[in-house]
């Protein structure tokens, strides 16, 4: 059964994967919650085929079918890896399987090379695959423009900018390990460190300074942070979690967007652009629009235009609303 759907889901991507070529070897094979297997989702990662679960788990059988189908399919070896992420679990990820995997493999996408270890510190890939859409949109959008990239994770969206022709690029994350991974990829795509400054902070402390607005940590967690003068930039990337605490306040993408939107529209230049995603399936794409109108009159910046990003063809929607939602915005 699971045999089939894969076959029948690597089947639909074929004129998608004839368009990527040789230049993307990063993409989704399997979206199970459209594709018949909720809680599934298979990925090929370059030299790995990661397989990741948030329901059932996997046969050690059904690893090694999945792998043949893909082989059969793609006309290529690839390591297979099961990461299984149901909540209740304690053990690591190897307590359920253990494979060979290379010590350093690398991926391609639209003709950069990424890190995609498929076991490191965190839980989540190094690089979120139906985010492509908008890295391809900044191949596009930021020659001899200055970006700042919040919630920069592993700077994915950083290094296309980068290696498109910005003049300077700012990756903000709290995450010192994730941080890392993006300056190794500047690396192996032989960005030198001063197109791709990283700096390991708190987005709201930063971006506040940068639109002029007041840093206030939350009652009981003052700490110092890194200080920034006021500054605008060409393009502003919005890309934060759906939720987080941190001594500077809440990351909430469902109940309070304007908190995070308002600064990072403060921060663009006037004719500028933000690039927003919202990755809460929840969320209504009309809703969230009406709410990112809102918020930018409020602050004085009117919308100019929005440009709605769907996400590419190997992340298909069964209702026709992705979850990950991403908006294009000229303010």
């Amino acid at each position: 059964m699971i045999e089939d759907l894969f076959r029948r889901s690597i089947e639909r991507r074929e004129k998608l994967l004839a368009r990527l070529g040789d230049a993307t070897d990063c993409y989704r094979l399997m979206h199970g919650i459209a594709e018949g297997h909720p809680g599934l989702a298979v990925d090929r990662y370059g030299p790995i085929l990661l397989l990741q679960t948030w329901r059932e788990g996997l046969g050690s059988h059904e690893v090694e079918s999945l792998r043949r189908v893909a082989e059969r399919a793609l006309s290529v070896p690839l390591v297979p890896v099961w990461n299984h992420r149901n909540k209740s679990r304690r053990e690591p990820f190897s307590a359920y399987h253990a494979p060979d995997v290379p010590v350093e493999p690398t991926g391609r996408e639209l003709g950069l090379f990424y890190d995609v270890r498929p076991r490191h510190r965190g839980l989540d890939p190094l690089l979120f695959l139906d985010g492509r859409a908008a890295r391809r949109l900044l191949l596009r959008e930021t020659c001899g423009k200055t970006v700042l990239n919040l919630f920069a994770y592993t700077c994915a969206l950083g290094l296309v900018a980068a290696s498109a022709g910005a003049t300077e690029t700012w990756n903000v994350d709290f995450s010192r390990s994730a941080l890392r991974v993006g300056e190794r990829n500047a690396i192996l795509n032989r960005l030198g460190a001063s197109s791709m400054r990283v700096i390991n902070e708190d987005v709201f402390p930063i971006v506040r300074q940068l639109a002029g607005m007041p840093v206030r940590p939350r009652r009981g967690r003052a700490r110092d942070f890194v200080r920034v003068e006021p500054r605008l930039f060409d393009i502003v990337v919005l890309d934060p979690p759906q939720w987080s605490r941190g001594p500077f306040g809440a990351v909430d993408v469902v109940r309070d967007y304007p908190g995070l939107f308002k600064p990072a529209v403060l921060a663009t230049r006037a004719g500028g652009r933000v690039l927003a995603t919202n990755h809460a399936p929840g969320v209504d794409l009309s809703e969230w629009r009406r709410i990112l109108v809102r918020t930018a009159e409020k602050c004085g910046r009117p919308i100019r235009s929005l440009e709605v990003i769907e996400p590419e063809d190997d992340f298909p929607s069964f209702d026709g609303a992705p979850p990950l939602k991403m908006a294009w915005i000229e303010v």
